[in-house]
């Protein structure tokens, strides 16, 4: 009399089932990973004493990568993104600096090329350009400008 009816012998049914579990806690896994909520930096806010420009300042890091950030615009409409990444793994990761500018209801988003930056070692990168719409509203960036950047892997 057969215990079960799967038609199976059970070492079969056991590497199915090991397959399984495998299988399903991988699943488990990289939707946890995936999951992982953005974390909230700090960002410092500063205007120029001329008032042409305004800096925003942070840190950020993902993924064994961490690093500082200077985003900075101006009233002629550009700006310009400097930012670090240290590697704290053995593997080289890729990584960049996207950061966003929010005022009133309009937002703008820029961020830098990506950088390798081998496991152990610092890196530097950087970006700038022009946008019209900061040097279009630039005098509300000053008053209610909020910038958030954040450091990138891959």
């Amino acid at each position: 009399m057969r215990v079960d009816n799967t038609r199976m012998s059970g070492p079969i049914r056991t590497r199915r089932g090991l397959a399984l579990l495998i299988a399903s806690g991988a699943g488990l896994g990289s939707l946890l990973l995936g999951a992982v909520p953005a974390q909230a930096n700090d960002t410092t806010k500063q205007v120029a004493a001329n008032g042409q420009s305004v800096s925003f300042a942070t840190g950020d890091s993902s993924r064994g990568v961490s690093g500082n950030v200077t985003f900075v615009v101006n009233a002629d409409g550009n700006w310009s993104i400097t930012g670090s990444g240290k590697n704290s793994n053995l593997l080289v990761r890729t990584f960049h600096w996207t950061c966003d500018l929010s005022w009133d209801a309009a937002s703008v988003s820029h961020s830098t090329g990506k950088k390798a930056v081998p496991g152990k070692k610092t890196r530097t990168i950087s970006s700038a350009a022009y946008d019209p719409n900061i040097q279009a509203d630039f005098a509300d960036i000053v008053d209610r400008g909020r910038a958030d950047c954040d450091i990138v892997i891959g």
